[in-house]
């Protein structure tokens, strides 16, 4: 993980650290962030130096981020909720410790993105089965998510390709689970984002509609 650029916010000092560490990452200390975009970008960020204001800033992104606190009581008294890739710890730490926690954010943020698909508009989490737009989030099912990831990945495919990739039944075989899957699915979007177009058929084909 050698292509790790470190952001630190708050400390000069324990940015200076890790650089006299030798800690393998590339490391810039402040808000002027100037780094190889090609690197994973990670924040570590001394809460007690910052404004409250700023602190909330930092939650809204979507970066990967180390909250250091000095104070346990300070995100409940400041009504503030950590995303999934956003890890607080209290100072003093250990640097080792640190370096392992900071690895595991790593792995588990890579994992995420993989899982993130954006389709139209539409967010999907195939790791927890999720589609989400305009802030409104529903769960799928297995043959749902995989019902719309064929159909993605597919330039127009017809019911048979679809029965042998999703269900593996052969087409010879009559059977209605494809257009169960399609008609709950269809349902589904439309209920929760109105959307009447999200799969479409056309000449015996069905598409994700883009």
């Amino acid at each position: 993980m050698n292509n790790v650029h470190l952001q630190i916010i708050g400390s000069k000092t324990f940015a200076n650290l890790l650089n006299e560490l030798n800690f393998n990452y590339s490391i810039s200390y402040g808000e002027n962030l100037k780094y190889n975009k090609t690197n994973f970008l990670v924040r570590i960020i001394f809460v007690k130096e910052l404004q409250l204001l700023e602190v909330k800033k930092y939650l809204l992104e979507n970066i990967p981020t180390i909250f250091l606190l000095d104070n346990k009581d300070f995100l409940i008294k400041n009504k503030l909720t950590l995303s999934d890739f956003h890890v607080s710890l209290f100072t003093p730490i250990e640097v080792l410790s640190f370096k392992e926690i900071l690895n595991i954010l790593i792995i588990k943020y890579n994992f995420f993105k993989k899982s993130k698909i954006i389709i139209n508009g539409y967010e999907i989490d195939s790791n927890q089965r999720l589609i989400m737009k305009n802030k409104i989030k529903i769960k799928l099912t297995e043959k749902e998510l995989e019902l719309i990831l064929t159909l993605n990945n597919n330039n127009g495919v017809n019911k048979s390709f679809l029965l042998k990739n999703i269900w593996n039944r052969s087409p010879d075989l009559e059977s209605h689970a494809f257009e169960t899957h399609l008609h709950r699915l269809r349902k589904k979007i439309f209920k929760f984002f109105k959307d009447k177009k999200f799969v479409i058929e056309k000449n015996s084909l069905y598409y994700l509609y883009k």
